[in-house]
């Protein structure tokens, strides 16, 4: 191999390496994510063991805060979904609100209140999320 055929491997391999890392870099723990209902309400959700408690993000509403085996949520382009967590299996349960089959997945995507769009897993107790 010559010496311009190193350097290019090398380079390859340290492109992989940035790449992993930055793929890696990108995500984040959380306590809770925060969503869009499928009215455009905005609330946060953290998950305690099969159950989602949802908060609303207007302090002067904090009475509504409430717990549910449900998450409804916007997910990416605007579609209302409903989801559930299986603590045993690690997935969720995707339905489209609107009708049509549910899915199981280990990730959930969503939109956050300025509409950016995340996907989200669990990892023991937190939610991991990064952004598409």
């Amino acid at each position: 191999m010559t010496g311009s055929g190193v350097l290019a491997g090398g380079a390859a391999a340290l492109a992989l390496v940035l790449a992993a890392t930055g793929a890696a870099a990108q995500e984040r723990s959380v306590d809770e994510i925060r969503y869009v209902t499928c009215d455009g309400s905005r609330w946060s959700a953290a998950l305690d063991g099969e159950w989602f408690w949802h908060f609303p993000s207007d302090p002067e509403t904090q009475a509504e805060r409430h717990q549910s085996r449900n998450i409804r949520y916007l997910t990416w382009g605007g579609g209302c979904w409903n989801a559930t967590w299986d603590a045993r299996t690690r997935t969720f349960f995707h339905t489209p609100v609107a009708g049509g089959a549910g899915h199981p997945d280990t990730i959930l995507n969503y939109e956050d209140w300025r509409g950016v769009r995340w996907t989200a897993r669990r990892q023991g107790d937190e939610w991991v999320v990064r952004q598409p």
